[in-house]
C-alpha cells in the first residue's frame, strides 16, 4: 500500500506568520480608510444625498459588508449551536435584513416622498459603520492572536477559549479576501524550511489504492504424504 500526502485544512496549532499578519494590518487599514470616508463626509446626512446612490464604491462597499455580514452570522450561530444551524440563522439574517430595509423604505415614501432618505440611508449608513468597525476589531484581534483564516473567525476561537474548547479555524472559501490560501501557504513553506519538524499537513493512506490491493493469501500447512510401503 502507497502513503501519500494529501492536503488538508490547518489545524488550531497552526498560527499566522507574518506575510499573514502583515496582510491583516493592510486589511485593517483598509477598513478604517473606508470608515473614515463614509463617516467624515458629512457622516449620515451627508449620506442622505441621492447623490450616494451613483457612486459605485458605495454599491461596492454594501456588497461587501452584506456578505460579511451573512458569513459573521453563520460563523457564530455555528460556534453556539453547531454547523447545522448556521444556515438557517444565516437564511433568517438575511430575510430580517430585508424586511427592515423594506419598512424603511416604505416609511420614507409616505412620510417623506422619497425612497431615500431618512429613515432607509440612516439604515444603510449604520450597518456599513456596524460592520466596518467589527472588521477592524476583528483582524486587530486575529493579528494578535494569530487566527488564521478568515478575520471573522476570531469570534468562535473566543467563544471556543472561553468554554475550554479547542478552537477549529475557519478556512473556508467564504473568506472574500483570500486570507485561508495565504495562511496555507504560509505554513507550507514554514515547514519546508524546518525539516526538522513535524509536518503541518497530516499524511493519509490512499484508500482507494488499499482496496483495490487483493488480500494476500493465509499459507495453509501441507501435510506430509505417506507413500506405499
Amino acid at each position: 500500500m502507497r502513503v501519500t500526502p494529501t492536503p488538508a485544512p490547518l489545524r488550531a496549532t497552526d498560527r499566522t506568520g507574518p506575510l499573514g499578519r502583515l496582510a491583516r494590518l493592510a486589511l485593517a487599514t483598509v477598513a478604517a480608510l473606508s470608515l473614515a470616508s463614509i463617516v467624515d463626509q458629512g457622516g449620515v446626512v451627508g449620506f442622505r444625498n441621492p447623490s450616494v446612490l451613483t457612486e459605485p464604491s458605495v454599491w461596492f462597499l454594501d456588497a461587501v459588508m452584506l456578505v460579511a455580514f451573512v458569513y459573521l452570522v453563520g460563523q457564530l450561530a455555528a460556534a453556539q449551536w453547531g454547523r447545522a444551524a448556521a444556515r438557517r440563522w444565516q437564511f433568517g439574517a438575511v430575510i430580517g435584513l430585508g424586511i427592515a430595509l423594506a419598512v424603511a423604505a416604505l416609511m420614507g415614501w409616505a412620510f417623506f416622498g422619497a425612497v431615500w432618505g431618512f429613515p432607509l440611508a440612516d439604515l444603510v449608513w449604520a450597518f456599513d459603520v456596524l460592520m466596518l468597525s467589527e472588521t477592524m476589531v476583528a483582524v486587530l484581534l486575529a493579528i494578535a492572536l494569530g487566527t488564521p483564516g478568515c478575520e471573522i473567525g476570531v469570534w468562535p476561537e473566543l467563544i471556543a477559549r472561553a468554554r475550554g474548547k479547542r478552537f477549529a479555524p475557519s478556512v473556508g472559501p467564504a473568506c472574500i479576501v483570500g486570507l485561508h490560501l495565504l495562511d496555507s501557504w504560509e505554513a507550507r513553506h514554514r515547514w519546508r524550511t524546518r525539516p526538522d519538524e513535524e509536518p503541518a499537513h497530516p499524511v493519509e493512506a490512499n484508500v482507494d489504492e488499499a482496496r483495490a490491493v487483493a488480500p494476500q493469501e493465509t499459507l495453509r500447512p501441507t501435510q506430509p504424504r505417506i507413500g506405499r510401503q
